[in-house]
């Protein structure tokens, strides 16, 4: 018999009502049977309080969403992705596949948002904390 794993999830609904004002189309948004026009975003995550934009508070995503705003969502796979191409390059293996999530926190934690997370910063991160030694 298998233990079960918690799993934490963020839910957010965006979309649109038909409302005569601001109150009436708050009350049909919330509303599971009101005629809107919604999508939800699931986002599930075995880490707690990171299932996604981890260095965004609540009202920020929000605003995103509602605006409309693109947001890029880097994950462990990418490190694999990456690291699969520098080692084909390499022609062996480079890293330890058990660092990847660390190393994306650190890289989340510690990136400049001016400057951005690039497929470079990805590149650093792996060599950082996952090269084998």
């Amino acid at each position: 018999m298998s233990k079960d794993k918690t799993f934490y999830f963020l839910k957010y609904e965006f979309g649109s009502v038909e409302a005569e004002n601001g109150q009436a189309a708050a009350q049909m948004a919330a509303h599971p049977f009101a005629p809107k026009k919604s999508e939800v975003l699931i986002l599930v995550s075995e880490k707690e309080g990171t299932p996604v934009f981890p260095n965004m508070g609540h009202q920020e995503i929000v605003e995103r969403l509602s605006h409309l705003e693109t947001v890029v969502i880097w994950k462990e796979e990418h490190f694999e992705q990456k690291a699969k191409e520098l080692e084909k390059i390499a022609g062996y293996l480079l890293f330890e596949r058990g660092n990847f999530m660390k190393a994306l926190y650190q890289m989340i934690a510690n990136h400049n948002r001016s400057e951005g997370i690039s497929w470079n910063t990805v590149e650093y991160y792996l060599h950082e904390f996952c090269l084998k030694e």
